[in-house]
């Protein structure tokens, strides 16, 4: 992993900002959109008194009466407490004599992006490379992603690229496959509260996680009545299994037990499975890994399930 953290203290720096948490914006609009982060202390919508005007009415969707966790301050600004989303609401300032509408303000709330969580794997040396994203606390606010590679330091930034906008994963092709040179993927998520940046650096040999194996099959052996014979097939989207061999591992326990036992890995796409107990049923999943232990294991295939010959 050294190679890694050499790359990320030469990497040059994306900043992470959060933008003003109370949304205060300098606007001179009847109607504004107004963002701020939820549990602050205070969030302020400002009100454009005209000349002569001492004191105004704030209204709630357009309701006058007393606002919740609220005070109206000297200048006219409404000062919001403790910010949640029961406040999110429109709100408009008021000249309390003639009732005219001097301020409408559209308040949205929610949380600036924590950074992305990510995650990259090809499904074998041959496929792109898919990488997926999260984030780990929601933001109650429209947040995007801009995703891109590098392939080295000095190489060009690239588009990860999306079936959809609003899809939260992203593939590479054409990568190489015994590059020694890491690549670099960049997730950066942004909303109007501020950006936050997650750079994920690989090699394609570290990420690979084949497919689970396919098609499964238990079957009795006759006149063997403590035996089980197993049956599958590579996952189909493991390409050139002849240059890049797998090996597999068998789970299975006996319906009602909370106990499973595990097979050595092997190559072999069949099995017998002895020390079974005649009569009972037994569940079978396989998963596959690469041979040179590359990567990861896949997830477990579908189960299938089995009984042993029985003497009519």
């Amino acid at each position: 992993m050294q190679w890694i953290l050499t790359l990320l203290l030469l990497l040059p720096t994306w900043s992470a900002s959060d933008k003003d948490p109370t949304g205060l914006k300098e606007e001179e609009d009847l109607v504004v959109q107004q963002y701020a982060a939820l549990e602050v202390a205070t969030v302020l919508l400002k009100c454009p008194a005209p000349e002569g005007v001492s004191v105004v009415e704030w209204r709630v969707n357009h309701t006058a009466g007393p606002i919740w966790e609220a005070s109206v301050r000297e200048d006219g600004s409404l000062a919001l407490w403790n910010a949640s989303l029961a406040q999110e609401a429109e709100y408009s300032c008021h000249n309390p004599t003639t009732g005219e509408e001097l301020r409408r303000v559209h308040l949205k709330l929610g949380y600036p992006p924590k950074k992305p969580s990510v995650r990259c794997f090809a499904t074998s040396y041959a496929s792109p490379v898919s990488c997926t994203w999260s984030l780990e606390t929601e933001t109650h606010l429209d947040t995007s992603f801009v995703t891109t590679y590098r392939h080295g330091m000095d190489g060009e930034a690239q588009e990860c690229v999306r079936a959809s906008s609003g899809a939260d994963s992203c593939s590479i092709a054409d990568v190489q496959l015994f590059s020694a040179v890491p690549y670099v993927l960049n997730v950066t998520a942004a909303n109007p509260l501020g950006t936050r940046t997650s750079l994920f650096p690989f090699l394609v040999s570290q990420i690979i996680k084949p497919d689970p194996p396919e098609d499964l099959k238990v079957s009795p052996i006759p006149r063997e009545s403590r035996k089980l014979r197993l049956d599958w097939k590579p996952p189909s989207s493991w390409l050139f299994l002849e240059y890049f061999p797998l090996k597999y591992v068998i789970r299975y326990s006996r319906n009602g037990t909370n106990s499973s036992k595990m097979t050595r890995p092997s190559e072999q796409t069949s099995f017998v499975l002895t020390g079974i107990r005649p009569g009972a049923t037994y569940h079978v999943q396989v998963a596959a890994q690469d041979y040179l232990d590359n990567g990861e294991h896949s997830a477990w295939s579908s189960p299938a399930y089995g009984t042993a010959w029985m003497p009519e």
